[in-house]
C-alpha cells in the first residue's frame, strides 16, 4: 500500500503518514489534493505532499484517510515547493504554513464549487424612508436601514450579522413591509480578456527607460528596485509593463501594503484593462476570497491585486511580481507564521523565472544593500511626473512656541492655502485625543492593567483605551492616588488636532482619517471621495494618509509630533521616521501648484532632519548603511528573535535561559546570542515577555543553527514561544 505524506494544521514540524481511503482510486492520489483524515479524536483537513513506499511507523498502527476532497490538485508543484521553502526558512510547522496559504473555506474542507449568495437589498420604498421619522422602538430596523443604505448593492445575511446583532426575523419583518427584497447573486468565473480600455499616459524619458528595460527582460528572473521619488509616476510605469505581460496572456501579481490603498489601485487598473482583476485582502468575505483565489489559480484573472496575504495566491501562468511601497513594515506578518511578503515575492519570481519590481520612494536599507551587492538592478525615477516639483521643507522650533499645538508659522500657512482654495494635510501618527490621562496635582497617569502601556484618552466617547490590547474604560472623575479632581488630557492625537482646527478655522471643513473613523468597509472610500471632490479642505490623519495617495489639491503638509521616533530603542526607528517623513511630504505639490512641508519639532538640530532635507533620502540611507555595517546589523548581519511569554516574567526568562544553556555548545564563533532579557514592552495582554536574539554574519550559519535548535526547545505548557526570522520589530 502507498503511504501518504500529509500536512495537517497542527503545531508539529512534520508530515503525518496515512494509508489511502478504503476503495479509493489510487490515480486520484496526486500531491496538492486535500484529504479528510482522523487525527486523535478529531477530523482534520490536510494536503497531500508526497506518496512513498515506506513509513517509520509500523503498518498496523497507520490509520486510513477518510475522504479525498479534490478531483485534481489545488496546489501545483511550484506552490508545494513555496510552502516547503517557507516552512524551512521561517522554521514553522508545514501544516500551519499550508493553512496560511489556503482560503478559510478550503481549510474547512468546503468544495471549490461556489454556491449562490442571497443578498438583502433595500427596495425603492426602503431607500425613500426618512429614518428620523421612525419610532426609536424600531431601533434594530433603523440600524438595518442605515447599514443597507450604505450598501445599495445589497449584503448577505452573514455580512449583516458581522456588523449588527440582528436576526433573520428583523429582515423578514422589513421584507413584509416592502422595505427590503432578496436577490440571488451567482458568482461568475469570467474568461480572461486581453485588451486596453483607455489610452496610456505619455511617459517622461526616465519612465520610458524603466518600461523598456523591464519589458526587455520579461522572459527571465530580473529583480529590480524601482527607486522613484514621490509623484514620479511609478503606477503608470507598472501599468505599461503589465500591459505587455497581459498581451502574452500571463499573470501579474501586485502587492500593496494596506487595504486602504487597494481601492484606488483597483480603480486605475479597471480603467485601463479589460482583463478581470482578482482582489485579495482581509475585508473580503470568505466566499469572495475563495472566488478570487480560484480565478487566479485557473488563470481566469490575469491581474491580481492584494495586501500581504495575496503573496500565497497560486498563479497558473505568472508573468511578473510587483511590490509597491516595498519598504513598508506591513509586508511582515507579526504573529503565527512571521513571513515577509516582499521577500517571498522575490523567491516566487526566481522560482517562476520572471521579473520582480520592488517600488518605493524611500527604499528599505536591505534593498539598497542588494543593489550595492549587484543582486538587484537599480531603476531610477529622479523627478516628479508632469510639471510637479519637489516641495520645500521648513523646520519650526517648538521650544520657541510653548503651549501651542499648531505653530504660528503653520497656522499662517494654513490660512494662506484656504484663501487660495487649496487643501492642507496635517499628519500626526497617533490616533485618539491624547496619549495621557493624568493628574496635574500628583502626576498619576492612567495605565493599562493588562499591558506596559498608558491608556489613550478618546474624547468622542469620553473613554480611555489601550491601543495594544483593546481594553477600555470610562474616565475617572477623581485621581485614584490623591483624590483631587485635577485630571486632564496631556499630549496630542488626531482627535485633539481636529478639535483645534475646528476652533481656529471654523470656515473650513476638517476631515479626520484614522483607524477610528475608517472602521466600516466603505468609510475610507467615502472619505477619499470627499478629498478628491474638494469637499474637505483640511485633512488630519495618521500614516494611512501618508503613503500612496495622490491628492492634487494638497499643497501644504504639516508634520506634528514626530519626535517620539527619534529616540526609540529599535535600531530601525530612524529609518522608519525618515521613510514616513518623506512619504507624507510627498503628498504636497503633486500637481501644478508648488508644495510646502512644515515640520514641528522640539529637536530642530537633530541630524536626521538636517541630513534628509539637505542631502535627501538616498544620502541618508547610505549613511545609515555605514552605521549598520560597523555593528553588523541587517543587512550586514542576520537576526532571529526567539520570544517567550508567561503569566510571570520569571517563568519566561527561566524558560529562555534553559533553552540558551542547551544550545550554547552548538553556537559557532561567528554567531552571538543576546539575552535572555525582558522585551522592551515587558507586559502585553496579561502576559510577560522575554527575548533571546540570535545574531549572525552569515545567513546559512543562522539557519543551520536554528534547524539544530528547534528540537531542543524545552516542553512547558505554561510557556508560549515564537520564533521570528528576520524580525522587523524588536519591541
Amino acid at each position: 500500500m502507498p503511504i501518504l505524506k500529509i500536512a495537517l494544521p497542527v503545531p508539529l514540524p512534520t508530515f503525518f503518514d496515512y494509508l489511502p481511503p478504503p476503495g479509493c482510486d489510487i490515480a486520484q492520489l496526486q500531491p496538492g489534493i486535500r484529504l479528510r483524515v482522523p487525527f486523535r479524536n478529531q477530523k482534520k483537513v490536510g494536503v497531500l505532499f508526497d506518496i512513498v513506499d515506506n513509513s517509520e511507523i509500523i503498518s498496523s498502527k497507520l490509520r486510513m484517510a477518510q475522504e479525498i476532497l479534490d478531483t485534481e490538485p489545488l496546489l501545483s508543484p511550484a506552490c508545494l515547493h513555496l510552502i516547503r521553502w517557507a516552512s524551512h526558512y521561517y522554521q514553522h510547522p508545514i501544516g500551519e504554513v499550508v493553512e496560511t496559504a489556503l482560503p478559510n473555506l478550503l481549510n474547512q474542507g468546503r468544495s471549490t464549487h461556489i454556491q449562490a449568495d442571497i443578498l438583502w437589498q433595500l427596495t425603492t420604498n426602503g431607500l425613500a424612508i426618512d429614518i428620523e421619522s421612525l419610532s426609536s422602538r424600531n431601533h434594530l430596523q433603523i440600524e438595518l436601514l442605515k447599514l443597507l443604505k450604505t450598501y445599495p448593492q445589497g449584503l448577505t445575511k452573514q455580512a449583516i450579522k458581522n456588523q449588527l446583532p440582528t436576526t433573520i426575523n428583523s429582515l423578514r419583518s422589513m421584507e413584509k413591509k416592502g422595505w427590503v427584497i432578496t436577490r440571488t447573486l451567482i458568482p461568475k468565473m469570467s474568461e480572461p480578456l486581453v485588451g486596453i480600455k483607455s489610452s496610456k499616459l505619455a511617459l517622461n524619458p526616465a519612465q520610458q527607460k524603466v518600461v523598456e528595460q523591464v519589458c526587455e527582460n520579461l522572459n527571465h528572473f530580473y529583480p529590480c528596485l524601482l527607486d522613484g521619488v514621490t509623484g514620479s509616476g511609478k503606477t503608470e510605469v507598472y501599468l505599461q509593463i503589465i500591459a505587455k505581460v497581459v498581451e502574452q496572456r500571463k499573470q501579474a501579481l501586485i502587492l500593496v501594503p494596506e487595504i486602504n490603498l487597494t481601492p484606488q489601485m483597483i480603480t486605475r487598473f479597471e480603467k485601463r484593462f479589460h482583463s478581470p482583476i482578482a482582489i485579495l485582502h482581509s475585508k473580503l468575505t470568505d466566499k469572495e476570497r475563495l472566488l478570487n483565489w480560484l480565478q487566479a489559480k485557473d488563470g481566469k484573472a490575469l491581474i491580481i491585486i492584494g495586501t500581504r496575504s495575496a503573496i500565497w495566491i497560486p498563479l497558473k501562468n505568472p508573468g511578473i511580481f510587483i511590490v509597491d511601497e516595498e519598504h513598508d513594515a506591513a509586508y511582515k506578518q507579526q504573529d503565527a507564521l512571521r513571513y515577509s511578503a516582499r521577500d517571498m515575492a522575490v523567491f516566487r519570481a526566481h522560482q517562476a523565472n520572471v521579473p520582480v519590481i520592488l517600488g518605493s520612494a524611500t527604499p528599505s536599507l536591505e534593498s539598497f544593500f542588494n543593489v550595492q551587492q549587484g543582486r538587484y538592478h537599480h531603476l531610477l525615477l529622479p523627478e516628479r511626473a508632469g510639471v510637479a516639483i519637489h516641495p520645500e521643507f521648513h523646520i519650526v522650533d517648538m521650544r520657541q512656541q510653548p503651549k501651542r499645538i499648531l505653530s504660528q508659522q503653520l497656522c499662517s500657512a494654513i490660512e494662506q492655502r484656504l484663501d487660495q482654495q487649496q487643501q492642507v494635510l496635517l499628519f500626526i501618527n497617533r490616533r485618539g485625543y491624547a496619549p495621557l490621562w493624568m493628574c496635574y496635582e500628583c502626576g498619576w497617569v492612567a495605565h493599562c492593567q493588562h499591558c506596559d502601556a498608558n491608556l489613550v484618552y478618546h474624547d468622542h466617547d469620553k473613554r480611555l483605551q489601550c491601543h495594544h490590547c483593546g481594553a477600555n474604560r470610562s474616565i475617572e472623575q477623581h485621581c485614584p492616588n490623591c483624590r483631587q479632581s485635577s485630571l486632564k488630557a496631556y499630549g496630542q492625537g488626531t482627535e485633539r488636532i481636529e478639535t483645534q482646527l475646528h476652533q481656529q478655522f471654523p470656515q473650513a471643513t476638517v476631515l479626520r482619517v484614522d483607524g477610528d473613523t475608517t472602521r466600516s468597509k466603505p468609510a475610507m472610500a467615502s472619505m477619499l471621495a470627499k478629498i478628491h471632490s474638494g469637499e474637505a479642505q483640511i485633512l488630519v490623519g495618521t500614516q494611512m494618509l501618508a503613503k500612496g495617495h495622490h491628492f492634487p489639491s494638497v499643497t501644504l503638509v504639516g508634520v506634528l509630533n514626530i519626535d517620539g521616533g527619534l529616540y526609540s530603542v529599535d535600531f530601525r526607528a530612524s529609518e522608519r521616521v525618515a521613510q514616513l517623513l518623506m512619504q507624507v511630504a510627498g503628498r504636497a505639490g503633486r500637481a501644478n501648484a508648488p508644495g510646502e512641508v512644515i515640520i514641528q519639532t522640539y529637536h530642530p538640530d537633530h541630524p536626521l532632519f538636517t541630513h534628509l532635507i539637505q542631502a535627501g533620502y538616498t544620502s541618508f540611507a547610505h549613511a545609515s548603511l555605514q552605521e549598520r555595517q560597523q555593528v553588523q546589523l541587517p543587512p550586514y548581519g542576520y537576526l532571529a528573535l526567539f520570544s517567550a511569554e508567561a503569566r510571570q516574567l520569571s517563568l519566561a526568562l527561566a524558560f529562555l535561559n534553559d533553552f540558551k544553556q542547551q544550545i550554547l555548545s552548538l553556537l559557532p564563533q561567528t554567531m552571538q546570542l543576546w539575552g535572555p532579557v525582558p522585551a522592551p514592552m515587558e507586559k502585553r495582554k496579561d502576559k510577560y515577555r522575554g527575548q533571546l536574539l540570535f545574531q549572525a554574519t552569515q545567513r546559512k550559519e543562522l539557519h543551520r543553527l536554528l534547524t539544530q535548535c528547534m528540537p531542543l526547545i524545552p516542553k512547558n505548557p505554561k510557556i508560549r514561544w515564537s520564533l521570528d526570522v528576520d524580525p522587523q520589530d524588536l519591541l
